[in-house]
């Protein structure tokens, strides 16, 4: 289940958990990126994007009651979820190398900057203008960074736009 540990059944040594050693390749081995099974690899990738889903719907209805402040703070929490769990995916390091490849490193250097700017400006500042303008840069930076994975995307949006 979500978060189990399987034993390997290996004789020799019975305190191996999830298989043989790393060098082999297999769906149930801990991988050298992350050191997890591709299985808890998955499971934690749902878990944390289902946390993340949770956090976005309550920023929701913390919008409907006009409570603008605990809107921006839910929302960057749901973003640093997602960006959390395709960590799980892909490893913190292949996670980064992605993030801050030459084509998206704008991109991705102002998601992370807007998610600060948000729960900066409604966690210390208590200033909902400002926090409503970082989240909509949050939510333009990261439209921005996902078309930088379909190719051709952030050139036709611009020429829509520009």
């Amino acid at each position: 289940m979500f978060g189990s540990v399987h034993r390997n059944s290996d004789p020799e040594n019975p305190n191996n958990l999830n298989g043989p050693s790393i060098s082999q390749e297999s769906p149930s081995q801990p991988t050298v990126t992350t050191g997890m099974s591709w299985e808890l690899r998955v499971q934690s990738f749902v878990g944390l994007f289902i946390l993340s889903i949770i956090a976005s719907f309550c920023g929701s209805y913390l919008l409907l009651l006009t409570k603008i402040t605990g809107f921006c703070i839910m929302t960057s929490i749901s973003a640093i979820l997602s960006l959390s769990s395709t960590c799980c995916l892909m490893g913190p390091i292949g996670q980064i190398k992605k993030m801050f490849d030459k084509s998206r490193w704008i991109a991705s250097s102002m998601y992370i900057l807007f998610i600060f700017l948000t729960l900066l400006s409604g966690l210390v500042l208590k200033n909902s203008l400002l926090a409503i303008i970082c989240t909509a840069g949050q939510y333009i930076a990261m439209a921005w960074y996902s078309l930088s994975y379909i190719p051709y995307a952030r050139e036709a949006v611009s020429k829509i736009f520009f």
